[in-house]
């Protein structure tokens, strides 16, 4: 049952009237309480909390010897228990846990509840949150680094408190940092700023820095630094006390670059074939190599891993990148980072008076720089770029578009002789090894999905646990690989794009000729027990975009 039906029945018997908003925020619980808190007295959401969801609070505890407490939360000993109090019902109601604390170890499930204003949580001092701040600080990136996290988020949980996130495989998960006041998280934001040697004070413009887990004496299992990101962005909620009283709440994004992020293409998950295909280029003196695909879906990691791979097929060779920003250290890469006043436009432009061999376009985002990229490859480089695209063949109609002002408009022949191969990567979470049970695939509710891609019906696959596990974060997936689509643009494709054919009738050409549709990627780590069909369910962009003509060449026979 939602923590909201369990709440209104108690709040109407109490006669206490909830605004729409409440009513609205039933399947969000991560804000309807705090919400609840700001809008109705304290006292009836204690009594509703006790009485609905059975929250213990303090108040039944006056007794008891307090043992640690701080801002945010307070520790009792009841006879043989350590209870837990939390100022924020919502961490009590997920599992909350003081993740710092020496009385860790010995805290029972039941937690509770007590009154932010309780005078017994009035006890910290400036000093002795810095010094809070500092080991807050070291242990959520020690977490970090230890789970390999890709994004650490630090936000707003409501107006009074903030939480950390890690973007863990790809999926935002809670670090077990607990979370801290506003006043506290003035400390921590401080100390945050230092590190990164940005404007302490200035909460409320955008702000973009990079530094090194050095500074704070966390290393990976390396023993190597990790290279650490930050974005900086101010929100509309407004700090309410403290020494930064009136400035904006900033909501950072700290991105962590370790040598993990750099791989080669035998690693990264390609089939076979996949990796012969695009090895081929590699060789060639000038080639268009085109990786498509959204966000977060493995571009970067690919076209490094392709960079690699270059060096070792090409000797002796210059090869030049323009990158925003530039994520790892590449050997034998003269890398430019975008600036402010240098885009891509610029430095490809005068890059090609640096006589490369190869470039590589961290990514194509306006009209000039596919001209740019063109141009590269027209004069006998080979190109290596990424663009923002859901399909592979999404890459034609971006580039060709001419529907506004801000299209790319490249001619169709320019396209037709840039574009050597396209490689659409998408990264898939693994299903962890440890928590992970085995069914028959027709068991799975997914598989009427995948009908056509299994010709055993009693093939036994993997299913991820609902709870998971330690190994795996409680997730049920542990570490991501690349299934991806892989085509070379031959004289056919070359005249389907010259005859401005669609984009669905050029992929469905490419899939007769060559290759296998990602699906069948997908479903073949389903085979092997590495991933799941809801991971490839949800990670994979819809069929239904593909049409019914691209549906039926996809019968058990054509995989």
């Amino acid at each position: 049952m939602d923590i909201w039906e369990k709440i209104e029945s108690e709040l109407q018997r109490l006669s206490v009237k909830t605004d729409s908003l409440s009513k609205n925020l039933l399947s969000d619980n991560e804000t309807l309480i705090p919400h609840l808190l700001l809008n109705l007295e304290i006292d009836v959401i204690k009594q509703v909390l006790k009485s609905s969801v059975g929250l213990a609070l303090f108040d039944d505890y006056k007794g008891a010897n307090v043992v640690e407490k701080n801002g945010s939360y307070l520790i009792i000993e009841c006879g043989d228990e350590c209870l837990a109090f939390s100022t924020n019902p919502l961490s009590s109601l997920e599992a909350f846990k003081i993740r710092n604390s020496p009385m860790n170890a010995k805290l029972n499930n039941s937690i509770g509840f007590i009154d932010p204003s309780d005078t017994l949580l009035n006890v910290q001092k400036k000093s002795s949150n810095a010094i809070d701040a500092k080991t807050i600080i070291k242990d959520l990136f020690t977490e970090a680094v230890n789970l390999g996290v890709s994004d650490i988020h630090i936000q707003p949980r409501n107006s009074s408190h903030v939480c950390f996130k890690f973007r863990l495989d790809g999926m935002m998960v809670n670090s077990k940092v607990g979370d801290v006041s506003n006043l506290v998280f003035q400390s921590i934001a401080a100390g945050i700023n230092t590190l990164f040697n940005i404007d302490i004070g200035a909460y409320n413009a955008i702000q973009e820095s990079q530094a090194d887990t050095k500074k704070i004496e966390v290393l990976n299992d390396k023993q190597k630094p990790v290279n650490l990101r930050l974005e900086l962005n101010p929100l509309h909620v407004k700090f309410k006390d403290g020494t930064q009283k009136g400035k904006h709440i900033p909501n950072y994004v700290i991105r962590l670059i370790g040598s993990a992020s750099f791989r080669s293409l035998a690693q990264i998950g390609l089939t076979d074939l996949q990796v012969k295909e695009i090895t081929g280029f590699c060789k060639h003196n000038n080639a268009g190599i085109f990786i498509a695909g959204p966000t977060g879906s493995g571009k970067t990691t690919l076209a490094y891993a392709i960079l690699a791979e270059i060096h070792n097929q090409r000797r002796g060779i210059s090869v030049m990148s323009v990158e925003d920003p530039v994520e790892v250290d590449l050997p034998n890469t003269q890398q430019i980072q975008i600036k402010e006043k240098l885009g891509f436009a610029q430095a490809l432009k005068a890059i090609l008076r640096s006589d490369p061999d190869v470039v590589f376009c961290g990514e194509i985002r306006d009209k000039e720089t596919a001209h740019h990229v063109c141009a590269t490859r027209e004069v006998g480089n080979t190109i290596l770029t990424t663009i923002h695209a859901d399909k592979s063949f999404d890459v034609i109609d971006r580039l060709k578009s001419t529907s506004n002002e801000s299209s790319f408009a490249v001619a169709l022949d320019t396209i037709a002789k840039t574009v050597s191969i396209i490689i659409m990567p998408r990264l898939v979470r693994k299903v962890c090894k440890y928590c992970a049970t085995e069914i028959k695939v027709e068991d799975d509710v997914l598989f009427g999905k995948y009908t056509n891609y299994f010709d055993i019906r009693a093939t036994l696959i993997k299913k991820e646990s609902d709870t998971g596990c330690e190994q795996c974060s409680h997730t049920g997936y542990k570490g991501r690989t690349q299934v991806a689509e892989v085509f070379v643009i031959d004289s056919a494709l070359q005249q389907m794009i010259i005859n401005n054919e669609s984009s669905d009738k050029i992929h469905i050409k490419a899939l007769k000729n060559q290759s296998k549709d990602i699906y069948s990627s997908a479903v073949m780590l389903v085979k092997e027990g590495i991933t799941t069909l809801s991971e490839i369910t949800r990670i994979l962009p819809s069929r239904v975009y593909f049409g019914a003509e691209y549906e039926s060449h996809h019968e058990v026979g054509n995989i």
